[in-house]
């Protein structure tokens, strides 16, 4: 594919971007989408192992602390702790039971990051009894709720923005800059950790961004 084809399809737009960065060098503008768009394949692999194990990790713990293994229909109803979610959690229920495959499982499943993440905010983890954090029993001294929220936060931000096809190979100022990325695979590392694994072990099914983004610093220095 030329340029001026990659123009077309993807918009000028948003070529001009990756260009600009280039100093407008078409090869290197090329190879510069290529390489971004190869590290969000391997990141939303890291993301898809995370997401799962956190959301899990989170059932155990409410299934655990309200004896209850339909803790998310139960805590829909008033005054529960999804109350605040009621609609979407009873929509959600209905469609499975209708279908006769409703479980546990499948409401798990079709929550998305950002209702987990939110189960960390002030309101909800005070709701939650303050107990949520257990789930992280290696977390580094002096870290508390609202510390946690805020990176997990981030790591729903930086997957949003994957799953939204945007760039990760800049910086603020638009200039190529593999930190931001790096950042987040180190924040995801380090929550493996604070859940009591080791992230090399729970991410090895994942190809890895390390390399790829090396490739992204080298444009640099062209």
């Amino acid at each position: 594919m030329d340029f001026k084809t990659s123009q077309k399809l993807y918009s000028v737009a948003r070529m001009n971007k990756y260009a600009k960065a280039c100093a407008y060098n078409k090869r290197r503008t090329m190879q510069l989408y290529r390489y971004n768009l190869r590290s969000c394949q391997r990141f939303y692999g890291i993301l898809h192992l995370f997401e799962v194990m956190l959301r899990n990790a989170i059932n155990e713990h409410y299934t655990s602390y309200f004896s209850d293994s339909d803790w998310i229909t139960n805590q829909a109803n008033n005054d529960g702790l999804l109350t605040y979610n009621k609609d979407e959690i009873k929509q959600t229920e209905a469609v499975y039971r209708k279908r006769e495959i409703y479980s546990n499982d499948k409401m798990v499943a079709s929550l998305t990051m950002g209702f987990w993440t939110k189960l960390f905010s002030k309101s909800r983890y005070r709701e939650g009894g303050k107990t949520l954090l257990r789930i992280f029993p290696n977390k580094s001294k002096g870290k508390n709720q609202s510390d946690i929220y805020k990176d997990l936060t981030h790591i729903r931000e930086f997957r949003n923005r994957i799953a939204h096809h945007e760039p990760i190979c800049f910086d603020a100022t638009g200039n190529i800059d593999t930190t931001f990325a790096r950042k987040h695979y180190q924040l995801i590392c380090d929550y493996i950790s604070y859940m009591g694994f080791q992230p090399e072990n729970v991410l090895n099914w994942a190809e890895k961004p390390d390399g790829i983004l090396d490739r992204i610093d080298k444009l640099v220095e062209y």
